[in-house]
Formats: structure tokens, C-alpha cells, sequence
């Protein structure tokens, strides 16, 4: 394992040197675009305008340069530097009379080696102490902090420290530039799902360095951040900037997945500030979002990656395994456990199955497809009557695998169609069974790291623009069990590796100034969960009583082009056209005729008796029949 040193430059104050800094977090830079203001802002704090650009490697073209130049800068120079041309004094005595040094991208293990205990290093610490601006983008932003994650042993992942806090990735060095004491950073933030991974660096540094709890700054890649001599700092681009902060009572062991709690996030989008010396935000955001309303508390365990036969073979309660294949499962279970098909729903004695679900007290809910979670919601289906007794404050709701999702109040319904749709501002978010209510679950975090920034875009957008209080990132072979207890939901995980939830604190949230899965807020608190049992904050539950309405079975045939459904006494066409209505009962007699054009007919049945509904359009000739019949 690496020994990570603890230099004497951190003292009582959290930021020693009061120069200007520009942090940027990767990405092209656009003339008049994203980077002008920024930029710009670099520029006008270098005292004589002269800006060197810093890099070990081959300068391939003087596009920065000309950028600079027309951003108002008196002079511009590209230097190499390799661990060479670091103690050249010639060199040296040239780059004293810059006053800004600004460190292209790369490899920040390179930057470091090649200039720790260098002349160059001895020069920058000078500058510093009389006075400069520097700035960097990527690994050239990496080395600003003083806390420098070095990737000498190659890249940590965002999941490495989910899997292993004892990962051989987690590489640092604190002792090469003091400008941002007790901070570490990270790059292309939301581009490549780095939260948890910045989340696992603050943990690592603290396991070895109990007395110190360094705040993390994340910088989207477009964007930069600004901070000034006072440590005020301001957003610009396309991104966000977000600021981590640990609790620091944590308990973090050293050598397990990593299991933390109440770690808080804030983000800053463009335009708004963050004061770096009271962690505070200090813009308001402007979309206020809804109100919380009273949950329903019910126990619901989260099974991923396990086998749902063991769950029946355990329990002695009355139970129903509702699935979604086309080839029946055996009972093998007895007259204690009932099967239920989507493919093949029950449309006779209903009152029998109606009898057998309230006294069902336990439901597996397999894999199915998300064109079935409509019908949970019709109240014409039998699956509504399953939903609101899966929902019974009294039941114990057991969901597997794909269904997981399911589950909350919202899904992700693209988030693996295409590794760049949170980067495209295209995530889509649908409506779940609200088995648990008010969150949205994703299931086998990381287990494809190009969807990661989908990912990180999901558990933080979502949570914010669909009036969420909690989003849930679950890892492959895991249980998770949500339950009431008082006033708080009970989060009770067991797995070979960490899941995370996220918390949301705020009353307020802001969008990107792009299209983009990213937004601002003042604060979220996280929980990344392992072998542990957590509670999350207190909500306002209530009990939750099932209805079982009457249920109209509707014989649907689509057929000639004609298009409808009878429901809440209502006609309803998928279009508008003229066309006769006729209502006709089983011994052929015409109850009721007219004419109508309309998309919505109001068509109440009286009887109980079933009757036909023929629908004739008069432009084509073309008719449908349906058959309805109320229980």
C-alpha cells in the first residue's frame, strides 16, 4: 500500500495562499463560447498580462495561445517542461517575469515527478508567496490541490472503493503546492460518474489520516470554477462544480467496501458562487420543487441476484409470485402460494381471487417488462387490485433483478439505451409501481462503467426535477430492505459490495445553462451502504388501506382501423371521426344508438349485465365491437 505522508503545511487555516486559481475540468475550450468568461477572468488577474502555458509534452499547435491573446493577454508563451528542463535556469530566470502559469492536460503523475523538488517547483512556490495566477485544466487542474491524487499505479474507478478500500489505485501526495490546503479535487466530474469516486478518495485520505477531513471540489469537464483572493469562488460553463464534504464522525474501515454516512454535496451551476472558507453556498437556486406529501409505510425488500424459490421455501405465509414469461412456472409450492402470469391474467371468478389477494401476505415480484406498469395502474385490471394490496401497510413485498427498478415512484427508462444520453440532456424518467414512494431506484450500479455518468446523472437530476426525496443505487448481489420505523424509513442492506443513496435536503434546485442531466443545488446528503443498516431522515408516513373497485373486463379486438376502450364510464377513441354507437345486449336488442364525432363519449352503464358496444364509422364503413361486463 502507498504511504501517504502528512507534510506540515497544513496549519489552522483552510486556505494559507491567497492567489487567484482557475479550476477546469477537462473538455475543448470554445472561442466565444463555454470558455470566454473564465478565461477572460484568468487573464485580467495576472498583473502584467504575460501567461505561460505549462506542459511536459510536445506543444502541437498555438491554438491556446492565439486564445489567450485575444482574451487580452500582453504576451503568451507554450513551455515544455519536462523533469529536464525543470532545473534549467535559464528557463527559470525566463519564466519569472510571467505572472500567470496556466498547466495543459495529460497526466498529473507526470506533472508531479517531473517537478517535485525541481527548480520549477521552487519557482512556482516563489510566485505564490509574491504573487500570481494559476490556473489548469484536467490533470493540469489535478496538481493544484494539496492533496495531488497522483494515478501512479493507473486510474481508480468510481466503483474501486464500493468494491475495496484497499485498492492499489488510491495513490496521493500532499506535499507539492499549498494553494489549496486540505482539498482534493477531481476532473471530468459528471462526463465519467466520478462522485463516488472523489466520495472513496476523502475516505481513503481520512482512514489514513485520522485528523484531517479535506473537502473535495468536482469539476465538470466544460466548465471552470474561478476562485478569487477571498476564496469566493464562481461557476462557468456547461457543467456543474460540486463540493463534498464528510461527516467527521464517520467510522471508515480500512480494508472493506467502503460504508459512510451523511456525507453532504452541494452544487453550483453557471453563475452562481460557493465561499470555499465557510463551505458555503451562496446563490439561490430558482425552481422550487413540490412539497412533500405523506408515504405510505410498507416493507420491501430489494433482491438482486437471488433466487426467488429460496424466499417461498423460507415462509410459512400465504404468498403470490407474479411473473412475466411465456411458459407457466409449476406450483410446486402448495395451496399457500399462488402464480400469477402478465401474459395470463385471470378474467373469471374474480371474487374468488379477489378473496385469495387480501389474504395474501407476502409478494414476489419478478422480472417483467415495463408495458405491463400501465396496467397495474388501470383500474379495469387485476393488477390494480394487486398493486394496492402489494402496497398494504400489512404485507411484505419481496422484488427481483430487472423489476427492481420498478418499484419507485420513477424509473430511468433510458438509462442504457446510449452511454452519452445524460451528457445529451435526453434521460427519461417514467412513472413505477410507488411501492416505495417518493424514490427512484437504479439496480447494478457500475456494472457497465460507460453508462456511469447516466448513472450519477440519474441519482441526482432525478431526484431533483421528479420531486423526489431519495434516489437509490443498488450493486449486483444485494438485498435491500426498505421499512418504516416511526418516522423514518429503516435501510437495511446486506451485499459482497456498497450500494449508495442519496438524500435530498433542499427545497430548491437549478438547471444547467445547457442541455445537460446536471443540476445545482444547495445540499444532498449521501449514504453509501455495506453489510449496515441505516436511517434516513424523518418523513411523514401513514398506513395504507387497499380498495378493491369493480372491475370491467374489456374484450378488446382492434380490428378495421377503429381504435377504442370503454372505461370509467367513458368511450375513448384514439382519434376523432363520425361514427354511429351503438349499445347492444346479449340477445341482440339495441339499448342505445346516436351519432358522434368526439374523441371522449360519456357512455355510463347502468346494469350489471353484459352488454356490447359497436362502434361503425360512417366515413369508411369500417366497425369494431367490444364486449363489457361489470363484476
Amino acid at each position: 500500500m502507498l504511504t501517504v505522508l502528512v507534510s506540515s503545511i497544513f496549519n489552522s487555516s483552510l486556505f494559507a495562499q491567497d492567489i487567484p486559481l482557475l479550476l477546469v475540468g477537462g473538455g475543448s475550450e470554445i472561442k466565444e463560447g463555454w470558455s470566454d468568461e473564465p478565461y477572460q477572468w484568468f487573464v485580467d488577474q495576472s498583473e502584467n498580462k504575460k501567461v505561460a502555458i505549462i506542459s511536459y509534452a510536445e506543444v502541437d499547435d498555438d491554438w491556446l495561445k492565439n486564445y489567450f491573446l485575444a482574451l487580452g493577454a500582453e504576451e503568451v508563451k507554450d513551455f515544455k517542461i519536462d523533469r529536464t528542463n525543470a532545473n534549467n535556469a535559464d528557463l527559470i530566470s525566463e519564466l519569472r517575469g510571467y505572472t500567470a502559469f496556466f498547466f495543459k492536460g495529460g497526466d498529473q503523475n507526470k506533472y508531479y515527478s517531473n517537478y517535485k523538488n525541481s527548480s520549477f517547483h521552487q519557482l512556482l512556490e516563489d510566485k505564490i508567496t509574491d504573487g500570481v495566477v494559476l490556473g489548469g485544466t484536467s490533470a493540469g487542474m489535478a496538481i493544484l490541490a494539496s492533496i495531488v491524487y497522483t494515478a501512479e499505479k493507473g486510474s481508480l474507478y468510481p466503483e474501486d472503493g464500493f468494491n475495496n478500500m484497499d485498492a492499489k489505485y488510491f495513490t496521493f501526495q500532499n506535499d507539492f503546492l499549498n494553494v489549496l490546503p486540505n482539498t482534493l479535487v477531481d476532473t471530468h466530474f459528471a462526463e465519467r460518474g466520478r462522485l463516488t469516486r472523489l466520495v472513496s478518495m476523502l475516505a481513503y485520505w481520512n482512514i489514513h489520516n485520522s485528523n484531517d477531513n479535506p473537502i473535495g471540489i468536482g469539476v465538470d469537464d466544460r466548465t471552470a470554477l474561478c476562485i478569487d483572493k477571498t476564496k469566493v469562488s464562481t461557476v462557468y460553463g456547461t457543467g456543474a462544480v460540486s463540493f463534498i464534504t464528510l461527516n467527521s464522525t464517520h467510522n471508515i474501515s480500512p480494508s472493506s467496501p467502503l460504508q459512510l454516512n451523511n456525507t453532504q454535496i452541494t452544487s453550483c451551476i453557471h453563475g452562481q458562487q460557493y465561499n470555499l472558507t465557510n463551505q458555503l453556498k451562496l446563490s439561490t437556486d430558482s425552481i422550487s420543487k413540490l412539497h412533500i406529501s405523506k408515504i405510505h409505510q410498507n416493507k420491501v425488500s430489494l433482491i438482486n441476484g437471488g433466487e426467488f424459490e429460496d424466499y417461498l421455501q423460507n415462509s410459512s405465509k400465504k404468498a403470490m409470485v407474479i411473473y412475466d414469461q411465456t411458459t407457466s412456472i409449476e406450483n410446486t409450492w402448495g395451496e399457500n402460494v399462488t402464480l400469477i402470469n402478465l401474459k395470463d391474467l385471470p378474467t373469471s371468478q374474480l371474487e374468488d381471487f379477489k378473496k385469495t389477494l387480501q389474504e395474501t401476505k407476502e409478494f414476489l415480484l419478478l422480472p417483467f417488462g415495463s408495458q405491463y406498469i400501465t396496467n397495474f395502474y388501470d383500474e379495469n385490471s387485476i393488477l390494480n387490485w394487486v398493486l394496492n394490496q402489494m402496497k398494504n401497510s400489512t404485507t411484505q413485498v419481496y422484488v427481483f433483478d430487472e423489476a427492481i427498478p420498478f418499484a419507485g415512484a420513477q424509473y430511468a427508462s433510458n438509462l442504457y439505451s446510449n452511454a452519452s444520453v445524460a451528457y445529451n440532456g435526453n434521460l427519461s424518467y417514467k412513472e413505477g409501481l410507488g411501492l416505495i414512494e417518493k424514490v427512484l431506484i437504479v439496480n447494478d450500479i457500475f456494472k457497465e462503467s460507460d453508462y456511469n455518468e447516466n448513472l450519477l446523472g440519474v441519482l441526482q437530476e432525478g431526484l431533483m426535477t421528479q420531486d423526489l426525496q431519495w434516489t437509490v443505487g443498488i450493486a449486483e448481489k444485494s438485498v435491500t430492505t426498505f421499512q418504516v420505523k416511526e418516522k423514518q424509513w429503516e435501510v437495511d442492506y446486506s451485499g459482497e459490495s456498497s450500494s449508495i443513496v442519496f438524500e435530498n435536503q433542499s427545497d430548491n434546485y437549478s438547471l444547467a445553462n445547457s442541455k445537460r442531466a446536471i443540476v445545482g443545488y444547495p445540499s444532498i446528503t449521501s449514504h453509501v451502504i455495506f453489510n449496515n443498516t441505516t436511517l434516513l431522515k424523518e418523513a411523514s408516513f401513514e398506513e395504507y388501506k387497499p380498495t378493491f373497485n369493480s372491475i370491467i373486463i374489456n374484450d378488446l379486438k382492434e380490428t378495421n382501423g377503429i381504435h377504442f376502450q370503454w372505461k370509467n364510464d367513458q368511450l375513448i377513441f384514439q382519434d376523432l371521426g363520425d361514427r354511429k354507437i351503438q349499445l347492444i345486449d346479449f340477445q341482440g336488442k339495441l339499448q342505445n344508438e346516436f351519432i358522434s364525432s368526439a374523441q371522449f363519449i360519456d357512455l355510463p352503464i347502468q346494469s350489471n349485465i353484459p352488454m356490447i358496444i359497436r362502434a361503425i364509422d360512417l366515413n369508411s364503413g369500417a366497425q369494431k365491437t367490444l364486449k363489457i361486463k361489470k363484476n
